[in-house]
């Protein structure tokens, strides 16, 4: 009996030390975390006639890769999917009816197509349909498609159908002869409807085939072939560049399959990124299009994943039809395609994530020197991009590029991904130690003239405001490396929201609209603030103190400052080559709130001011939708001008303060 007792008072002393232990440790991480939640001070000292120097515009470049519907059914304005027939095209996009008649796919060679439709009608009728086109009330569209007569007596007509069966206009499509012919036709909409339908139908006796049929807004087919509301998501971010055609995307993509009149171009399947349809209606020509009315600089993108001839001369091509005067081969090619004088290309980089090939650095540096050393001799002032480290970690990869083939490249581009969400701001620093360590290396190798660049970045798993903060964060790191940094863009631009949802973009669309990711809103609101010169910034918090101005900035030789906490906010202060402007951009990683305390002095300072500030807020989880697109936006306002000023940080939050001379 007393054993048992005994034994049971043990047990309930075991049971007890444990809920105390409990007890103590909850109540110790209370204390922690309360205390870890004091607001803090960051302190940013500008003096305007002290630069720490130059902030390239280029730092807000962007990156178009041809992936999740970026381009195709989504930048570029061709409305049909699937438009001829190729592959599983008929079978994915197309429908059929019939009464009295039939419709087949059927082996057919037309242009560089291998496939077209037979529809044949017994004194009936048959045709082909597809749905999801958006048509809007008093806009015009055009297009066409190309028919060839067979035999007998058929009229073919085209008609737009709303989703609930009512059509919005029928066109008769006239043909002569038996020979294949583009028969155009055009309409104006006088309703809206997000949901209408395609219709081609052939009635009679006797037979036709149909091939590569296009449908567009009248004024997007007249000014690049570009969806207008994506196209002005894309000019308001201001890219400096933009980097094409890949990503991954490059090493596959054919770009001799990508010029010429649409119709003669050829049919790939997007496989490396879910296959699917592309008639490379947007190509070389479309690119430089899009880069010229955005003044955005062009970065193209070899495919180099050989030493092959066969696959170096292929892409060397692509440089010479580019760059070459109109009297070359290549040159009397690109003036047939309508543009006679060479193309502005400052930028052109030699595959991309080589490693995804198997390529050792070793491998890949020869790579680089072959055809590094080609693209010099045609055209000595362009810029050579080579392939950095894919990961921040893998330092030996770059350091051996630059010490291989550092003779035949100017530009060492990285990527930069931070992949678990909750680590927004502890990425931002990871990835700045590893860019600072790469600097200093170059610095040190025998090609110190080597710059760095920022090909891919983003919080790559979610596009919530926790992408927004990373955004904010990774920017005022670019900034930091002024002139050592030559550009940056983030990956990816933009994706149709029923694809893949791994990797997260800027711009979110379907077939109608579009919203933005946390990291676009924060991107276009310093784009739209950028200054070329850098005074100073800052990283992390103090305690608050009283007079924190006496104490951080006019005492700060003698006061110790204490519980200094990283990861809690970045600033920096840029200006104007003119004097009159002066902007702090700012983040506050953490759900507290936070302040910076700034001192602006110097002769450069402006005596008449306004100052502007503009903040973006919410949950750290909020993201916008195509329901509410401006769920995450910037918010206007303004405050006193002095030389000392004291900014509250709201917690989770981005902000830019603009102080501009009257």
């Amino acid at each position: 009996m007393n054993i048992q007792v005994n034994k049971f008072r043990w047990i309930l002393m075991v049971v007890l030390l444990g809920i105390i232990s409990e007890l103590i440790n909850s109540c110790t991480e209370k204390l922690v975390k309360k205390d870890d939640e004091k607001p803090g001070v960051a302190v940013l000292l500008v003096d305007t006639d002290r630069s720490m120097g130059k902030i390239s515009k280029n730092v807000y470049g962007q990156f178009l890769e041809h992936i999740n519907h970026s381009v195709v059914d989504g930048l570029y304005a061709e409305q049909v999917r699937g438009q001829g027939f190729e592959g599983k095209d008929f079978e994915d996009y197309w429908d059929t009816f019939s009464e009295d008649g039939n419709v087949n796919i059927e082996d057919v060679n037309f242009k560089n197509g291998e496939k077209s439709v037979r529809i044949k009608v017994n004194n009936g009728t048959a045709g082909i349909r597809q749905g999801r086109f958006y048509i809007k009330n008093g806009c015009r569209y055009n297009g066409s498609m190309w028919l060839k007569p067979e035999e007998g007596s058929v009229s073919v007509s085209l008609k737009i159908k709303g989703s609930e069966g009512k059509n919005i206009t029928e066109k008769t499509l006239e043909t002569s002869g038996n020979d294949w012919q583009e028969v155009p036709y055009s309409f104006t909409a006088d309703t809206t409807d997000t949901m209408a339908s395609i219709q081609i139908s052939a009635t009679g006796n006797g037979s036709v085939l149909f091939d590569y049929i296009s449908m567009m807004l009248e004024d997007a087919r007249e000014n690049g072939m570009l969806r207008p509301d994506l196209f002005k998501a894309l000019d308001d971010l201001k890219p400096a560049f933009i980097r094409w055609p890949g990503g991954s995307y490059a090493s596959v993509y054919k770009w001799k399959d990508g010029i010429g009149p649409q119709v003669s171009r050829k049919y790939h399947p997007n496989e490396i990124w879910g296959g699917y349809s592309d008639y490379y209606g947007f190509g070389t020509e479309e690119f430089m299009g899009l880069c010229k009315k955005l003044g955005a600089d062009p970065l193209i993108v070899l495919p180099a994943t050989t030493t092959n001839p066969e696959a170096v001369q292929y892409a060397i091509d692509w440089v010479h039809y580019l760059l070459d005067p109109a009297t070359t081969e290549w040159g009397k090619q690109r003036a047939a395609n309508g543009h006679p004088e060479p193309y502005d290309v400052p930028y052109v980089q030699i595959d991309n994530e080589p490693m995804n090939h198997g390529l050792s650095p070793d491998q890949y540096a020869e790579i680089v020197n072959i055809y590094g050393s080609r693209i010099r001799k045609i055209v000595p002032e362009v810029k050579i991009v080579a392939c950095g480290q894919k990961r921040s970690n893998d330092m030996n990869w770059s350091e051996k590029i630059v010490d291989i083939a550092g003779d035949n490249f100017d530009i060492l581009g990285c990527h930069n991904y931070e992949y678990e969400p909750d680590k927004y701001k502890a990425g931002v620093r990871r990835i700045e130690e590893y860019l600072v360590k790469l600097r200093n290396y170059i610095l040190k190798s025998g090609h110190p003239d080597i710059k760095i660049a920022i090909l891919e970045w983003n919080l790559s798993r979610t596009y919530d405001w926790r992408a927004g903060m990373h955004a904010a964060g990774s920017l005022i790191s670019y900034e930091k490396l002024g002139s050592e940094l030559e550009f940056s863009c983030p990956a990816l631009l933009m994706r149709n929201t029923s694809d893949d949802p791994t990797w997260t973009a800027w711009i979110y669309h379907d077939h109608v609209s579009w919203f933005p990711g946390g990291g676009y809103v924060v991107e276009k609101l310093f784009r739209e603030h950028y200054a070329e010169i850098q005074y100073a910034s800052t990283s992390g918090t103090f305690k608050e103190v009283e007079d924190p101005f006496k104490n951080y900035i006019d005492n700060i030789s003698q006061f110790k400052p204490v519980d200094w906490r990283p990861g809690t906010v970045d600033a920096i202060a840029t200006g104007s080559a003119d004097g009159k402007r002066i902007v702090i951009k700012a983040v506050n990683y953490e759900g507290i709130k936070n302040t910076l305390i700034t001192r602006i002095q110097g002769s450069k300072v402006p005596e008449k001011v306004t100052v502007k500030i503009y903040t973006i807020q919410t949950d750290k989880n909020e993201k916008a939708s195509l329901v509410e697109p401006n769920k995450i936006k910037p918010v206007e306002s303004s405050m006193p001008y002095g030389k000392d000023m004291k900014i509250t940080l709201a917690p989770y939050s981005v902000m830019v303060l603009k102080i501009v001379a009257k």
